[in-house]
């Protein structure tokens, strides 16, 4: 992701799960549609609905829908991926799957 925006100058705008495969410990950002080239970067969003899965979404964007996005919502969005997937396939204290079904709720009422 970093040579994507330091080199390529582009920004995903998507980073999630679903957005991320992953085989033999190396990983690849996929689903590069809508990213957007940073010279055509346009001030307020260029639509009326943001891109992204919102779940994964910076608390700065979800909070402001007005928000440009930037390359720290994508960091924050890499970094839910990061615990999501954790919780997820990690061991940890709350392996219930009652327990982790509602401790990962909170991806789903986030907003």
């Amino acid at each position: 992701h970093d040579a994507a925006y330091f080199d390529a100058r582009i920004l995903h705008r998507d980073i999630s799960v679903g957005n991320i495969l992953i085989h033999n410990g190396k990983g690849l950002l996929i689903d590069w549609d809508l990213c957007l080239p940073l010279d055509r970067v346009v001030k307020g969003p260029r639509r009326p609905q943001r891109t992204g899965t919102w779940q994964f979404m910076s608390a700065a964007i979800l909070k402001n829908p007005q928000k440009d996005h930037e390359i720290s919502d994508d960091r924050e969005s890499a970094f839910h991926v990061l615990t999501w997937t954790a919780l997820c396939y990690a061991k940890h204290n709350k392996a219930e799957p009652k327990d982790l079904r509602e401790f990962l709720s909170i991806y789903d009422y986030s907003i």
